[in-house]
């Protein structure tokens, strides 16, 4: 298991990877919320980062593309998929 969080333009990004023992592969959780909320009083919206199939190979693959489409997310690159809401 591998989990990250970064913050991103005002923005905090968490990403989990989770092994899928078997197949051994790896399944990934996203999520963003405002980064200035209080912890407890923060809402989040979640995402499932894109891959072929739904799985990634190794825990870092998926975190960097869970990071990846969440950047691209909070820049308004992805059709339809907005955290303006937040």
């Amino acid at each position: 298991m591998g989990v990250t969080e970064v913050e991103y333009r005002g923005m905090s990004i968490k990403a989990g990877a989770f092994e899928v023992v078997a197949i051994g592969r790896f399944v990934v959780s996203l999520s963003i919320a405002r980064a200035d909320e209080p912890v407890a009083d923060r809402k989040a919206k979640f995402f499932e980062p894109p891959s072929e199939d739904g799985f990634f190979d190794s825990p870092q693959e998926g975190l960097e593309v869970a990071v990846a489409f969440a950047r691209a997310i909070i820049d308004g690159e992805i059709p339809g998929l907005t955290v303006d809401d937040l």
